[in-house]
C-alpha cells in the first residue's frame, strides 16, 4: 500500500496519468445539444455576447460532478448558477472603475476561497462567483443590469431541463442510491472472491460504502413520503452491510479461503438492492455460521426498513444546523483563511493588469481579451482542486494542447451559422475529457471558449489565440510565483489535521468496539474508514507534487498502512468478543484510545507524542495484538 521514497520521484508521471474512467455519452450528448441550440439562438437574435454568456452558464454545469443523487445534481445547479447570476451582477458593477475594480475583485476571490472548503455545492458555487464576476469586469454591459444574469441564467436552465428530461428517462430504473449501496455489497462479493489475498478489493470496498453514504445523506429523510420510505430501506442495508464487513476482516486475517457460495449469496443482496426488490427470494446461506448469520442480517433487511428511532439510520443533522456549523468551521479555519488570502492575492495582481494593460504591453505581451487571465488564476488556483504546482504546469500543456488545433479551425471556418456544429461538438468534449485529468479537463474547455471569445471579439481569430497562450502562462506564472513559490509555507505539506482525525476516529470507535450497540459500531466504524480515505486522497494528491513534498508523503504511508492494520486487528477482537471471547478490561480500552488521542494531538501540532500509560497487555488474548501494533504505529510516526 505504501508508497517509497523511490516512488517519490515519479510525481510527474502520475500528475500526467489519464484516468480509465467510462465515458459518459449520455452527458456528451446533452452537452452537444444544449451549446448548439443556445449559439443558434444567438445568432439568429444576432446576440453573440448573449450567447458567450448563456454559454458560460452551461460551461459551469457540465463541469459539475455527473453522480450522486438527482436531487442532489439539480440542487448543486442551481445553488451555481444563481451564485454566478450574483458574480456576474457585482462584476457589471465594478466593470471600468480601476482600482474599484480589483478590490471588488480581490474581496469575491477572499470570499471564494472562504467559503470552498464547506462542501461540494458551495464549492462550486464559490468557483461560479468568482468566474462570472471576472465574465462582467471584463466585457462591456449588454444592455440594462439584470440582462446579463438572465442571460447567464437562462444557458443554466436550459441545461438544467435537458438534464431532467435525460434523468426521468433512466430514472424508470432504480437511481443512483440504489446502485451506490448495491456497489457495496458488490465490492465485498469481490473481496470474497479474492480472499484470501484481496489486493484493491479492501480499497474498492471502503470506497464504496463512502460513496453509498455521500448517496443517501445528501437529503435528511423527512416522514413517510415515498423517498422517505426508500431511503430508510437503502440505509437500513447499507447498515446491514457492516456486520458483513467484520466477519470479511476475519477471513482475510485468517488467511483461508472464502466458504463456497458466500460470493454468490451476497452478488444476489447487490443485485436485489440494485433493482429495488424488497421482495427478492433470496435462499439462506447454508455455509460457514461465521458468515451466515451477517448474510441473514442483509436479508431480513430486504423486505422492511428498520422500525425504531430514526437516528438508527446515522442521519446528518438539519440542514440548517449542518450549514450554520460548516460556515462556522469556514471562516474560523486556518487553512480556510490561508487558501482566501492566497487567491485573493493572485487575483489582485491579474485583475491590476487587465485594469492597467499598459504595464502589460510595456513587458511585449500581447492581450486582446484580457479577462482570459483572472480566468485562469481562478481555475489554476481554486483551492479545492488539488496541487497548485501541478495544476499550473497541466493547464499550461492543455491550454497549448487545445489551442494549437483550435488556431486552424478557426482561422479555416468562417465566422457565422457553421458556429453551431462546432458549438456542439466543442461542448460535448467537456463531459468526455473531463474525467480523464486536469489537463484533460483545460483541453476540453479551452477551445469552447475561444470559439465563443471569437464570436464576440473583433479581432482576428490568430491575435485572439495567441493572446490566450500569453494569459494562460502568464496567468500560471502569477499562480506559481505569488500562489506557491513566495506563499509562506506554500511547498509543506498540511496533513497533520488528516492524520489527526483518523486517530481520533480509531479512538471513538475502539471506545464503542466492545460496549456500543451494533447501530453505534456501524457509524463509528464507517466515519473512521471515511477519515482514513481522506487521508489516503491526500497523499495521492501530495505523490503529484515535486520533492521535498512528495518524499514527506512517502514517509507517511506507512503511519496509514499501520492504521488501516490496527483498524482491521480491533475490528477482530470486536467481532471474537460478541462471539463469546473474555471482553478487555475497560481501563485497557480507554487507556489504548487515550493513547490514540495523544497521537492525534501529536500529529496535529507537530511534535513527538508523550509516553504512553498503557497496562502491560502481552498476556491478554483479545487486545494483545492491537497493544503491539498500537506501539508499532508509535513507531512509525515520522515525527
Amino acid at each position: 500500500m505504501g508508497a517509497t521514497r523511490a516512488d517519490a520521484g515519479n510525481w510527474l508521471s502520475r500528475a500526467l496519468t489519464l484516468s480509465k474512467a467510462p465515458v459518459p455519452w449520455v452527458d456528451a450528448i446533452r452537452a452537444a445539444v444544449a451549446f448548439g441550440v443556445v449559439i443558434a439562438v444567438a445568432l439568429s437574435l444576432d446576440e453573440p455576447r448573449a450567447g458567450l454568456l448563456a454559454a458560460a452558464g452551461m460551461v459551469l454545469a457540465t463541469m459539475r460532478p455527473s453522480t450522486g443523487p438527482y436531487r442532489s445534481r439539480a440542487l448543486g445547479l442551481v445553488v451555481q448558477q444563481l451564485a454566478g447570476a450574483a458574480g456576474l451582477v457585482v462584476g457589471q458593477l465594478a466593470h471600468g472603475h480601476g482600482w474599484g475594480t480589483v478590490t471588488m475583485t480581490t474581496a469575491v476571490a477572499l470570499l471564494s476561497g472562504l467559503v470552498s472548503s464547506i462542501g461540494n455545492v458551495v464549492s462550486a458555487a464559490s468557483l461560479a462567483l468568482l468566474f462570472m464576476n471576472v465574465i462582467g469586469t471584463g466585457l462591456p454591459r449588454l444592455g440594462a443590469w439584470w440582462l446579463p444574469p438572465l442571460c447567464q441564467l437562462a444557458g443554466g436552465a436550459f441545461y438544467l431541463v435537458l438534464a431532467v428530461l435525460s434523468w426521468r428517462v433512466w430514472s424508470r430504473r432504480p437511481g443512483p442510491e440504489h446502485r451506490a449501496v448495491a456497489d457495496v455489497y458488490a465490492r465485498a462479493a469481490d473481496l470474497i472472491d479474492g480472499a484470501p489475498h484481496p489486493g484493491e478489493a479492501r480499497l474498492a470496498l471502503s470506497m464504496a460504502v463512502d460513496g453509498a453514504q455521500d448517496a443517501l445523506m445528501c437529503h435528511r429523510v423527512r416522514g413517510k413520503e415515498r423517498w422517505g420510505e426508500e431511503a430508510r430501506w437503502l440505509v437500513a442495508m447499507l447498515n446491514a452491510a457492516s456486520p458483513l464487513m467484520e466477519a470479511l476482516t476475519l477471513l482475510i486475517r485468517s488467511a483461508r479461503p472464502a466458504p463456497p457460495g458466500l460470493s454468490e449469496e451476497v452478488r444476489r443482496i447487490a443485485d436485489a438492492v440494485r433493482s429495488g426488490n424488497r421482495d427478492a427470494e433470496i435462499p439462506p446461506f447454508r455455509g460457514d455460521p461465521e458468515f451466515a448469520r451477517p448474510v441473514e442480517f442483509a436479508r431480513r433487511r430486504l423486505p422492511e426498513p428498520h422500525p425504531e428511532d430514526p437516528d438508527w439510520l446515522g442521519l446528518p443533522k438539519p440542514l440548517p444546523t449542518r450549514a450554520y456549523r460548516a460556515v462556522q468551521l469556514a471562516l474560523t479555519s486556518a487553512a480556510a483563511w490561508r487558501y482566501g488570502l492566497r487567491l485573493a492575492l493572485c487575483m489582485a495582481i491579474a485583475s491590476a493588469f487587465v485594469e492597467f494593460p499598459g504595464v502589460l504591453h510595456d513587458l511585449w505581451i500581447p492581450t486582446v481579451h484580457s479577462i482570459w487571465l483572472p480566468l485562469t488564476v481562478a481555475v489554476v488556483l481554486k483551492p479545492d482542486f488539488g496541487s497548485v504546482f501541478v495544476r499550473s504546469l497541466l493547464r499550461a500543456v492543455g491550454t497549448f494542447v487545445a489551442a494549437v488545433p483550435t488556431l486552424l479551425v478557426l482561422v479555416a471556418v468562417p465566422r457565422g451559422w457553421a458556429a453551431v456544429p462546432l458549438a456542439a461538438f466543442f461542448g460535448g468534449l467537456i463531459p468526455v475529457l473531463k474525467a480523464r485529468s486536469y489537463a484533460m479537463r483545460t483541453v476540453a474547455v479551452t477551445p469552447l471558449m475561444l470559439f465563443l471569445f471569437d464570436l464576440t471579439s473583433p479581432q482576428p481569430s490568430g491575435e485572439l489565440v495567441l493572446a490566450r497562450l500569453s494569459d494562460t502562462l502568464l496567468g500560471c506564472l502569477i499562480v506559481l510565483v505569488f500562489g506557491y513559490a513566495l506563499w509562506p509555507g506554500s511547498r509543506r505539506i498540511r496533513i497533520g489535521e488528516r492524520f489527526a482525525a483518523g486517530f481520533r476516529a480509531l479512538a471513538d470507535y475502539l471506545d464503542e468496539a466492545f460496549t456500543g450497540s451494533r447501530d453505534v459500531r456501524a457509524r463509528d466504524r464507517r466515519a473512521l474508514h471515511r477519515s482514513l480515505d481522506a487521508v489516503r486522497v491526500d497523499l495521492r494528491q501530495v505523490q503529484a507534487e515535486p520533492p521535498p513534498a512528495s518524499r514527506t508523503g512517502a514517509a507517511w504511508w506507512p503511519v496509514l498502512g499501520a492504521l488501516d492494520a490496527l483498524v482491521d486487528t480491533v475490528t477482530a477482537a470486536s467481532v471474537k468478543v460478541r462471539r463469546g471471547a473474555e471482553p478487555p478490561p475497560e481501563q485497557a480500552v480507554g487507556a489504548m484510545a487515550a493513547d490514540l488521542r495523544e497521537m492525534a494531538a501529536a500529529v496535529r501540532d507537530g511534535r513527538p507524542p508523550r509516553a504512553p500509560d498503557l497496562p502491560d497487555l502481552s498476556g491478554e488474548d483479545v487486545l494483545g495484538e492491537a497493544a503491539a501494533q498500537t506501539r508499532r504505529l508509535r513507531r512509525t510516526l515520522p515525527l
